[in-house]
């Protein structure tokens, strides 16, 4: 899946202090992305709305997009997704929490969690991220601002998957205003906006544990460690979330008009499946070593009826299990299919609907 994502706004004195990019790929082949932004807060100065136009080249119809204030808002959240125990917590609304906090770190700046509007998602693949700074402006002008959205794709995983017979690989390629990956169909819109400058950006993959780094850029890797459960438990409210199965690859690069990441995870697997292909391919080789024997002993005017009956038992059992196997194989795919069937008929129903 192509992950060359744009950040651009109309306002060219917008700067970006941080860019987070996170991907979560649950066991069950789904996956999730956030996208983090720290705006500094020199470049709000005298603008009433802030708006950021973000470009996501598998962005469709029936995508799940959601914005994480109503977590971000809480100092628990918080402190685990920002790494700092908070001393304090300021509304910008009087007690309502609904227009905007200030969160006070204990080793870092204030930071003031935003509220967003997401306007106009499909049109040329943006999602537009609109912010009302009327309460800012009034309470917090000297604090950067912070927004964070999330995006489920439709099409599962946002990674490229390769299955083979004993090992499965994913690899990221994540591009980030890369002028290169513009589209043809982006570049007269882009003459209307201009790229936003980005100081630092980081990027975390969230994986299962069964997978092993395979290749990273080492010299941007700051951590790994194994995702810790009941704070992000708390924090994503998903299902898909079990505990003691997924790892966190942080990576921070800094000071590009650019940025890039790309790293690929393999998990050696031998089990049920490699078993059960190794039975499958003994019963075929049996097949084919007997079939000439059978062919000896049958007369060339031995009726079809005859011949079944003059089949071993032994032929029959394994015609079964050879079956078997082949259901076990292609039983996942098939329902995965009808999954995302049902998805995609699900995403046109609820269009018609809008």
């Amino acid at each position: 899946m192509d992950n060359s994502f744009f950040l651009r706004s109309e306002n060219s004195s917008i700067e970006i202090e941080k860019f987070q990019i996170c991907t979560w790929e649950f066991n069950n082949d789904n996956s999730l992305i956030e996208f983090g932004i720290e705006i500094k807060a020199n470049g709000l100065t005298g603008y009433k709305e802030l708006v950021l136009d973000l470009y996501i080249p598998w962005l469709e119809k029936g995508v799940k997009v959601k914005d994480f204030y109503n977590k971000l808002k809480h100092s628990d959240n918080s402190r685990f997704i920002f790494n700092d125990s908070i001393a304090s917590t300021s509304p910008l609304d009087d007690g309502q929490n609904t227009q905007g906090v200030i969160h006070q770190f204990n080793g870092k700046d204030k930071l003031c969690i935003l509220p967003v509007n997401l306007d106009n998602i499909y049109t040329n693949k943006k999602i537009q991220i609109k912010v009302d700074l009327e309460d800012y402006n009034n309470k917090a002008k000297e604090v950067n601002a912070y927004v964070r959205i999330a995006i489920e794709p439709i099409a599962g995983s946002i990674a490229t998957s390769k299955k083979g017979i004993g090992k499965s690989t994913i690899i990221y390629d994540i591009k980030l205003n890369e002028s290169r990956n513009i589209p043809t169909s982006l570049i007269q819109e882009f003459k209307n906006n201009s790229t936003c400058k980005i100081d630092s950006c980081f990027c975390f993959h969230i994986i299962p544990n069964r997978y092993s780094i395979t290749f990273l850029e080492s010299e941007h890797l700051k951590t790994v460690r194994t995702l810790e459960f009941e704070p992000f438990k708390n924090y994503l409210d998903d299902s898909r979330l079990k505990k003691d199965e997924l790892m966190v690859v942080f990576s921070k690069k800094k000071d590009g008009d650019s940025y890039s990441f790309f790293s690929i995870y393999t998990e050696e697997r031998i089990g049920a499946s490699q078993f059960a292909l190794a039975v499958l391919i003994n019963i075929i080789c049996g097949f084919l070593f007997a079939l000439p024997t059978i062919r000896e002993g049958m007369l060339e005017n031995t009726s079809k009826k005859e011949i079944f009956q003059k089949i071993p038992i032994e032929f029959i059992i394994a015609l079964f299990l050879a079956l078997a196997m082949l259901f076990y194989f292609f039983t996942p795919s098939i329902i995965q299919l009808f999954k995302k069937v049902k998805t995609f008929i699900f995403s046109l129903f609820k269009g018609k609907k809008q």
